[in-house]
């Protein structure tokens, strides 16, 4: 059984490729079954799948907006950027930007589009406290990650290894308990 990978996608080009691109995920979506899995974006433009490339994935809550495709994709342990990455090199000029993270395998990749404001952060950090509040929270630069750590655990913390030792103590405090300071990688 596969860990899930959640991704949040933005596909940016000229508006006449987005169309295109756009009317051939909603086409699929309607006349095949499991109309939203990748792999069938990737036969309808190539006429067939390559075996490199991974393509287990289904997207959701597809949108056009002003200046790109935005899409949600659920995949198999990561988040797919090789197969967007193909499927955007069968047009000129679109690009594909995304953040998608698996925790259970600590995948957490991105390409963000700082031009544009899409996913500046770099850092997610996720807890269980001692008396077991769940925190979820993301953070662009690691200074704020670690001002917003030393405000919920009343422990200075200036490195990685810091939060990695709060981890250890609220692990005796409450078996439950667990801190942890993930990194986005950009690809």
């Amino acid at each position: 059984m596969a860990n899930y990978c959640d991704s949040t996608y933005r596909i940016t080009g000229d508006a006449s490729e987005l169309d295109a691109l756009f009317a051939l995920m909603q086409k699929l979506e309607k006349e095949k079954e499991n109309g939203n899995w990748v792999g069938h974006i990737v036969d309808a433009l190539n006429g067939s799948r390559p075996e490199y490339l991974y393509v287990r994935g289904w997207w959701d809550e597809l949108e056009r907006e002003e200046d790109c495709i935005k899409f949600r994709l659920e995949s198999a342990w990561e988040p797919l950027h090789e197969a967007w990455d193909f499927i955007c090199t069968k047009f000129k000029t679109l690009k594909a930007y995304f953040i998608g993270e698996e925790p259970g395998c600590e995948v957490f990749l991105k390409r963000d589009n700082p031009e544009k404001g899409w996913f500046p952060d770099n850092y997610y950090v996720d807890a269980c406290t001692p008396d077991e509040e769940y925190i979820h929270e993301y953070f662009t630069n690691i200074d704020e990650a670690f001002r917003f750590i030393e405000r919920i655990s009343a422990t200075n913390i200036i490195t990685a290894e810091n939060v990695a030792a709060l981890n250890l103590t609220w692990g005796e405090e409450n078996e439950n308990a667990y801190i942890y300071l993930h990194e986005f990688k950009e690809v």
